[in-house]
């Protein structure tokens, strides 16, 4: 998959639900929403659920390069307002369940440290 800013967000979206083994529905619907905000809904198919499948078979140290080359990727195309809003949208996806597991932490935590100030 080609990546820009809109796929590398779906990579670290898709990252975040699926790095504490489980992909639960509240955090599914968090990914549809910007997915629909940000995809032109013919585009969105059969591309993006052979990524998920791709995505969630990696193994952690996997699942950490890729996000790590998808942070790289948004924040090279992203504005700091940009930024800042997925910032929110991930911190959302990983407290939707209520439980920040060990793996979540790490990861948003290599986000939040990556990008630093966003202003």
């Amino acid at each position: 998959m080609h990546m820009n800013k809109i796929t590398a967000g779906y990579k670290l979206l898709m990252i975040l639900a699926n790095v504490d083994g489980q992909h639960l529905e509240q955090e599914h619907q968090l990914i549809v929403q910007y997915l629909g905000e940000n995809f032109d809904p013919r585009t969105i198919g059969a591309a993006m659920q052979s990524e998920q499948v791709r995505l969630q078979a990696l193994s952690h140290e996997l699942k950490m390069i890729e996000f790590r080359e998808a942070m790289n990727v948004y924040y090279s195309q992203s504005s700091a307002a940009e930024r800042s809003a997925f910032l929110q949208v991930a911190m959302d996806l990983v407290k939707s369940d209520e439980v920040l597991s060990p793996e979540e932490n790490t990861f948003i935590n290599k986000l939040f440290d990556a990008w630093g100030e966003t202003e």
